[in-house]
């Protein structure tokens, strides 16, 4: 059985939500956790009966980034098992464009639960991005990435594939 590698969401260009900023270290609470949840559940068709917990902090993102496995990249949040982090620069509770990296990293919550095989580590990250890409466009906003950048960034042929395999 693989190992599960740790991902993040990929900034290509990083927009820094409006609004007031998190407090570094503060937990988001499941009533803001619990709609995106549902959302990812239905998008996926995998139902999460516990829902990661859910931080605001840039210090604990970074120090997540420099975890082996972990895809190196600017991020803004981070899926840990059982863990999501958000930098508390950009996390804005009332931005669809900050809640879209939770809907990201839910996608890869509903990925370890489902138990499902993917064919490399990067192969997760297209269906991350696509369903992040898919919140902001029913939400009314651009998407984050283009699709040609998906199907780059998830090649598992691709020797930068984010996989953690050989970074």
């Amino acid at each position: 059985m693989h190992i599960l590698k740790y991902s993040a969401a990929v900034l290509g260009l990083i927009a820094l939500c409006g609004g007031a900023r998190a407090e570094d270290g503060d937990i988001i609470d499941a009533a803001t956790v619990t709609p995106l949840a549902g959302w990812v559940e239905h998008a996926t068709g995998v139902h999460m009966q516990a829902l990661p917990r859910t931080i605001a902090s840039t210090e604990k993102l970074q120090s997540a980034l420099a975890m082996e496995g972990v895809q190196k990249a600017r991020a803004a949040a981070a899926y840990l098992p059982g863990r999501i982090l958000i930098s508390n620069a950009v996390w804005d509770p009332d931005s669809i464009r900050a809640q879209s990296y939770l809907v990201h990293e839910l996608v890869h919550h509903a990925q370890l639960v489902s138990r499902r095989v993917y064919p490399c580590g990067a192969a997760k990250e297209r269906e991350a991005y696509m369903l992040q890409n898919e919140w902001l466009k029913q939400h009314g906003e651009e998407p984050l990435v283009t699709q040609e950048w998906i199907d780059n960034i998830s090649s598992c042929s691709n020797a930068n594939s984010g996989d953690g395999d050989g970074d």
